[in-house]
């Protein structure tokens, strides 16, 4: 079975439709592609979440990708922290000449799903995948699975909170070997970023903390996005502050739009923070 998208328009119509098939794309061979402009992209979802991504991939984070656009150049290094299936690493990857992405994600299944999407859009020269998971210390952990699902989040390293101190019942803990991107930079691995998305659904922290000497090198990244969850606000603000960042500007998904439009509270609902150096 094969479905094609084209445009905003397209996808929210299809996006209610096609979750529906979320139980079917784990038994039968569904292909999504979706064209944004000359560039397409072909997806083969496995379960309903990957089929909410893949539909809403230009609707859902328009502030990330208008991020992506205006910052990344040719020659970009981008570090997508967090990137799940890998939406936002395929994007900047298209979006100079030249890019180099790494993409950092711990999940198991999101990491099949990842190394499937950059083999099917034709990628494996641009992006290249690391499931290490990232912290403020390097040493074995558990990595606490929330769902087995490709294209799911929420799995947490080292302890089982949840965004707003909810604690959850893990549906499998995995060893794993934790490291921070300070060390794994130093190491010669990696080299050091240009620009850094983190979005790691409320372990912000422990990655920001375990970067503190690739921020304030003077070969470091230049612009940085962080998913700000409930209570994290004024934490990230002062750790960005002490390493001689500042706070351009914020942004929402289109669901927390809506729900900061109600509250008016920056700490109440999560939204993605832009830094610059100061």
């Amino acid at each position: 079975m094969k479905i094609t998208l084209r445009g905003k328009a397209d996808s929210y119509f299809w996006k209610k439709w096609l979750r529906f098939w979320g139980h079917v794309a784990r038994w039968c061979s569904l292909t999504v592609k979706v064209k944004d402009g000359e560039t397409r992209y072909t997806f083969r979802p496995k379960s309903r979440n990957d089929i909410f991504r893949y539909t809403t991939y230009f609707t859902k984070e328009e502030g990330t990708l208008a991020w992506i656009r205006n910052h990344a150049k040719e020659g970009t290094v981008f570090f997508d922290i967090g990137a799940n299936v890998g939406l936002y690493s395929l994007y900047a990857a298209n979006a100079a000449k030249g890019v180099s992405v790494y993409s950092f994600e711990p999940h198991k299944f999101n990491f099949a799903t990842l190394l499937e999407n950059i083999f099917l859009n034709h990628l494996e020269n641009s992006i290249h995948p690391v499931s290490l998971p990232l912290g403020d210390e390097s040493g074995l952990m558990d990595l606490n699975y929330n769902s087995m699902d490709s294209g799911t989040s929420m799995t947490q390293l080292g302890h089982r909170q949840l965004p707003g101190n909810r604690e959850f019942r893990p549906k499998l803990s995995e060893l794993v070997h934790s490291v921070t991107l300070d060390e794994l930079v130093a190491s010669g691995r990696v080299p050091s970023p240009d620009m850094v998305k983190i979005d790691v659904d409320g372990n912000e922290m422990l990655i920001l903390r375990g970067m503190q000497r690739v921020l304030q090198s003077p070969d470091g990244p230049s612009s940085l996005q962080v998913e700000i969850n409930q209570g994290q606000r004024d934490e990230v603000l002062g750790l960005m502050e002490q390493c001689q960042w500042k706070l351009d500007h914020c942004h929402f998904t289109k669901s927390g739009k809506i729900e900061f439009e109600k509250t008016k509270s920056y700490d109440q609902v999560p939204h993605n923070a832009v830094f610059v150096r100061a």
